[in-house]
């Protein structure tokens, strides 16, 4: 999945190693859904979802970008390039029409569709999809003293 950032595109691909040891899926999972909570623990939610987008993008970096690479075991050189992933989600954020929650559901994408994660997402997608098809309501409604299916 490439992301744009300025004038750079750049490859996001999520390696099962640093994905696990930084919890980066069950993160995600905490910020689907914004909308619960007051105003104030909206707002809250909102600030650490910019708070994690940069551990995310440097997580989703670790493929492609030997400059984002730390030692994940160790944590070795991680604040160092996580800065840098805090100065390229500034510079999309900085940008005109920088929309968060979008950038969120692009670098998730990532996770879901190009990682060690897609067969399990795409069967659980294809369950979802049967439950959907055996539960679909009929509708019946009565013409000329006959019950139709509409």
């Amino acid at each position: 999945m490439k992301l744009k950032i300025g004038e750079k595109e750049y490859s996001i691909k999520f390696a099962y190693k640093p994905t696990l040891k930084e919890r980066i899926i069950s993160k995600f999972v905490k910020f689907a859904d914004l909308s619960n909570g007051d105003k104030e623990a909206y707002f809250e939610k909102v600030e650490d979802l910019l708070l994690f987008l940069p551990e995310a993008v440097l997580v989703g970096l670790q493929v492609h970008y030997p400059e984002f690479k730390y030692n994940c075991d160790t944590g070795e050189g991680k604040e160092e390039k996580l800065e840098k992933a805090f100065a390229l989600v500034e510079e999309y954020m900085d940008s005109e029409g920088a929309d968060v929650m979008a950038f969120f559901n692009q670098i998730q994408e990532a996770l879901l569709e190009d990682s060690f994660l897609r067969s399990l997402f795409q069967k659980e997608q294809k369950k979802e999809e049967q439950v959907e098809e055996t539960v679909q309501p009929r509708l019946e409604v009565i013409q000329n003293g006959k019950i139709v299916e509409i």
